[in-house]
C-alpha cells in the first residue's frame, strides 16, 4: 500500500499544466476535421459557429443553444495553411510566420472575432498533418522562430486554444506551454500527439 501511494504521489508531483483557467474540465464543442476533413473554409466555420449559438432547441421549454449547454469550443483543424508556400516547401515563411491559405480563410482574425461575438471559444491547429513539416530537424534557430511566430499568430488572431497534432517536428508541449504563457493570453493546448510526448 505504501508503495502504491508513493507512486501515485510521485506521478501527481510530476504533472505540469498551464495554469490559465482553461482545461479545468474537458472541453465541449466541435472541431472541423470530424465533419469536413480537408474541405474546410472560413464560411463553413462561421456557419457552424452560428448554429452552435442559435437558440432553436427547447430544453425544459426554454429556447437553448448548444453554447448554453456548455458546448462553447469550436476548433479549426487541418488545411487552413498554404502548403508549400514557405521555406523549403513548408507553410511558414523565412521569419517563421505561418502562411494562411487566404483563398479558404480571408481573415483568421475576423473568423475568431465572429466566434467571440457569439460567446464561443475558437481554437486553431498546428503541427499539421496535411503538408506536415519535418524539414527543420537540424536547424534549431529556425525551429525557435517557427515556434515563436506560430504562438504570436495564435495570440494576434485571438484564438483561445490550439490543437497540436503529432505529424510535424514541433511536439515539445513544454515549450509550447512556456511560449503561450509568456504572452499573458490564456490559450488551451489540445494534445493530439498519440502518446508521443
Amino acid at each position: 500500500m505504501k508503495t502504491s501511494l508513493a507512486v501515485i504521489g510521485a506521478a501527481i508531483a510530476s504533472v505540469q499544466a498551464i495554469d490559465n483557467g482553461y482545461g479545468l474540465t474537458p472541453p465541449m464543442g466541435w472541431r472541423s476535421w470530424n465533419c469536413y476533413h480537408a474541405n474546410v473554409n472560413q464560411s463553413l466555420m462561421e456557419g457552424v459557429m452560428k448554429k452552435m449559438a442559435e437558440k432553436k432547441r427547447l430544453v425544459a421549454g426554454k429556447p437553448t443553444s448548444y453554447a448554453d449547454l456548455g458546448y462553447v469550443a469550436v476548433g479549426l483543424d487541418d488545411n487552413w495553411q498554404a502548403c508549400g508556400k514557405g521555406v523549403n516547401g513548408s507553410f511558414h515563411d523565412i521569419n517563421g510566420n505561418p502562411i494562411v491559405n487566404t483563398d479558404r480563410f480571408p481573415s483568421m482574425k475576423d473568423m475568431v472575432d465572429y466566434g467571440h461575438n457569439l460567446n464561443l471559444r475558437v481554437g486553431w491547429y498546428m503541427n499539421n498533418c496535411i503538408c506536415h513539416e519535418k524539414q527543420f530537424v537540424n536547424n534549431t534557430a529556425y525551429v525557435a522562430k517557427h515556434m515563436q511566430q506560430s504562438v504570436k499568430a495564435i495570440v494576434e488572431a485571438g484564438f483561445d486554444g490550439v490543437k497540436l497534432d503529432g505529424c510535424g517536428e514541433f511536439r515539445n508541449l513544454t515549450w509550447w506551454g512556456q511560449l503561450l504563457n509568456e504572452t499573458g493570453r490564456p490559450v488551451m493546448i489540445e494534445n493530439c500527439h498519440w502518446g508521443g510526448t
